[in-house]
C-alpha cells in the first residue's frame, strides 16, 4: 500500500533547470496547494502555517527584488555564481512562498505556558512537512522545484511583506520555485543508511 507513496518521495528531487511555464493549470497548482495546506498536521491542530502562490508577474517581481539585495556588496566570481542562481529561479514558472503565523503561535503559547520552548520547534515540523507535501505533489505532476531560504534575511523578509501586503507576523520559512523541467538533476549519492536508523525491540 506504501509503495506508489514512496516511489513519489523517491522521485522529488531539487530541480534547478527550470522553464517560465507550466504543463498544469493554474487552477489545479492552487488545489494541490489548499489542499496540502489544510491536510498537513500542525501541532494541537492550530494551524499555523501560510502560503503565498506567485504566477506571472508577481514572481517575477520577488526574484528581481531577491536578487537586488543578494548581489549588494558582492564582486568577480562569487557575484556571477549568485547571478547565476538567481537567474534560474527566476526562469521558473511561478514560486511558493511557506510562513508561519506568529501570532497562532503566540496564541497557543499564552494557553499552554508550559510548552513555550517547545512550540517554535513544533511549528518548524509543521512547515517542513507542508512543504515536502506541496513539493511531492508538484513533482508527481511533472513540474521541477527546489527550495530556497532567502527569507530568512531580514531585508528579503521585509520586502517580501511589503511587495505583497502580507501581516508582519507571517515568518518566511521557504520559497519554491518552480515549473516545467528543462533538465533532470543529477544523479543523488546516498550514503549508507544503517547508521541513521536504529530499530530496537525488546
Amino acid at each position: 500500500m506504501s509503495a506508489a507513496y514512496l516511489a513519489a518521495i523517491t522521485a522529488r528531487r531539487s530541480i534547478y533547470a527550470i522553464a517560465n511555464k507550466s504543463s498544469v493549470p493554474d487552477s489545479k497548482i492552487e488545489e494541490i496547494v489548499k489542499h496540502c495546506v489544510k491536510h498537513c498536521p500542525t501541532s494541537f491542530n492550530i494551524q499555523s502555517s501560510r502560503v503565498v502562490v506567485l504566477l506571472g508577474e508577481e514572481h517575477t517581481k520577488l526574484w528581481k527584488f531577491i536578487s537586488e539585495i543578494s548581489l549588494k556588496g558582492l564582486e568577480g566570481d562569487h557575484k556571477a555564481r549568485v547571478e547565476s542562481r538567481m537567474s534560474g529561479h527566476a526562469a521558473g514558472y511561478g514560486s511558493v512562498l511557506f510562513f508561519e503565523d506568529q501570532a497562532v503561535i503566540d496564541e497557543i503559547t499564552v494557553k499552554f505556558p508550559i510548552y513555550t520552548k517547545e512550540f517554535p520547534v513544533w511549528s518548524t515540523n509543521a512547515t517542513g512537512m507542508l512543504q515536502h507535501a506541496v513539493w511531492t505533489s508538484l513533482s508527481l505532476e511533472g513540474l521541477g522545484a527546489s527550495l530556497q531560504h532567502y527569507g530568512a534575511k531580514p531585508e528579503i523578509a521585509a520586502a517580501i511583506q511589503t511587495t505583497f501586503g502580507l501581516p508582519s507576523t507571517w515568518t518566511s520559512t521557504a520559497i519554491m520555485p518552480f515549473g516545467d523541467i528543462v533538465s533532470p538533476p543529477a544523479e543523488k549519492v546516498f550514503g549508507p543508511v544503517e547508521p541513521r536508523v536504529k530499530v530496537l525491540k525488546a
